[in-house]
C-alpha cells in the first residue's frame, strides 16, 4: 500500500477514537444545566475537532426543550433520562434534523410502558453498537484502500477521496432517513 494510503488508513483509525458517556458517569440526581455541560466537556472532550468547539450549550438545551425534543423539565434541574436524551441528540444531530430526532424520540416514547429505564437501555446497547463499528470499520476502509485504483499522490487523488467518503455519508444519511420515514410517521407541517 502507497505512503498516502497508510496515512488514510491511519487517520480512520482515529477517527473512530472518540470518547462516550457511559450511564455509570451519569448522576442519578437532578443536575442543574451548567453541570450537565460540564460532563459533556469533560468527558466528551476528545470529540471536539478544534479545542474550542462547543459539544453543548444552555442555548441548545434551551432549544431541544422548547422543540419538545426534551421531555418537559420540572424547575431547573434535569433528571438522569434528560441528560441520556442529550446525549441521544448529541448522538443524531450531525446526521438528522433536530425536527427528525424529534418525531423519533416520540415514536419511541408513545409505545405503550416505554420508560426511562428502557431509554437508558437504548443507549447501553448504542454504545455497544458503536464500539463494534469501531471496532470493525478501520480495516473495512483499509480494504478500500487496498482494492482502490487511485494511488493517492497528490491534492487531486484526495479530492476523489473526499467525494467518496462524502458519498458514504450521504448514502448512511439517507439510511437514515427512510428508517424515519418508515417507521415514525409523517413530518409534522
Amino acid at each position: 500500500m502507497s505512503n498516502m494510503k497508510e496515512e488514510m488508513w491511519e487517520l480512520a483509525c482515529h477517527s473512530f477514537e472518540d470518547d462516550d458517556i457511559a450511564p455509570e458517569q451519569i448522576p442519578s440526581l437532578d443536575l442543574y444545566m451548567d453541570q450537565i455541560i460540564t460532563i459533556f466537556d469533560e468527558n466528551l472532550k476528545g470529540n471536539k475537532r478544534f479545542p474550542e468547539d462547543k459539544l453543548l450549550t444552555k442555548t441548545m438545551i434551551n432549544n431541544y426543550s422548547k422543540e419538545g425534543v426534551l421531555k418537559p423539565v420540572k424547575g431547573k434541574k434535569y433528571t438522569r433520562e434528560h441528560i441520556i436524551q442529550m446525549l441521544m441528540v448529541y448522538s443524531m444531530k450531525n446526521t438528522l434534523t433536530i425536527q427528525e430526532i424529534k418525531r423519533v424520540l416520540a415514536g419511541v416514547y408513545q409505545e405503550e410502558g416505554f420508560s426511562a429505564a428502557e431509554l437508558e437501555e437504548c443507549y447501553r446497547q448504542y454504545l455497544t453498537f458503536k464500539q463494534i463499528e469501531r471496532d470493525t470499520m478501520p480495516e473495512a476502509i483499509r480494504g478500500m484502500f487496498r482494492s482502490s485504483p487511485i494511488e493517492l499522490k497528490g491534492r487531486k487523488d484526495l479530492l476523489v477521496l473526499l467525494l467518496s467518503m462524502s458519498a458514504m455519508s450521504v448514502y448512511m444519511k439517507r439510511m437514515a432517513e427512510n428508517v424515519i420515514d418508515r417507521y415514525f410517521g409523517k413530518e409534522e407541517d
